[in-house]
């Protein structure tokens, strides 16, 4: 790899350790405190493997989605939250999707150096416009990731009634399920490892 090529991406990566800092603001308008509320890399690691988990379940089942596409917009679904900050849903809602095109732009000013630039660009916008089953699946999985981080907090109790509702966008009978499991602690972290 040539120096130039290498300095492009490195531009990129260092910009992305911002995202580790970054709290969710949506979960800070909820009044979690900052240790309660996690950033957004951390979400988007989440997302992506729960995406990626779903994906892989669904395929088995025989429906036809491509895993590996949802993994990777998991990880990318608000990577221009990196240069833009992140803005909660509620505060989006209320601009009427103005800051859908603000976090495109910061994406497009991101990866502007990388090989692979159009593939990021054109991952974001599908996730944006939840029209094909893998941007709808990691909206699922954005939605439940949320949901398990807001769960235990006391102050989001009144915030929960919005993940109970978000699985009308995705129209997966199974993601009212997830949500509906994950709020009656029906299902709860593995911990079986710690029994051996």
């Amino acid at each position: 790899m040539n120096i130039i090529n290498l300095k492009k991406i490195l531009k990129v990566f260092l910009t992305l350790q911002w995202a580790k800092e970054l709290p969710r603001q949506g979960f800070i308008a909820m009044g979690f405190k900052r240790n309660e509320a996690d950033s957004v890399a951390a979400h988007s690691f989440s997302t992506s493997l729960l995406a990626y988990f779903l994906a892989k379940r669904l395929q088995k089942e025989g429906v036809k989605i491509d895993p590996e596409k949802a993994l990777k917009m998991g990880l990318m679904h608000d990577v221009g939250e990196t240069i833009v900050g992140d803005v909660g849903t509620f505060v989006k809602g209320m601009a009427g999707g103005v800051f859908k095109h603000i976090e495109e732009e910061g994406v497009k000013a991101l990866v502007e150096g990388l090989d692979s630039k159009e593939e990021i660009i054109s991952l974001v916008e599908e996730y944006n416009k939840k029209e094909t089953l893998e941007a709808r699946l990691v909206k699922a999985a954005d939605n439940l990731d949320a949901l398990a981080q807001a769960k235990g907090v006391p102050g989001a109790q009144d915030a929960l009634k919005y993940f109970k509702q978000v699985y009308h966008i995705t129209k997966f009978d199974w993601h009212k399920k997830a949500v509906d499991l994950i709020l009656s602690g029906e299902v709860e972290p593995a911990r079986d490892w710690q029994k051996k």
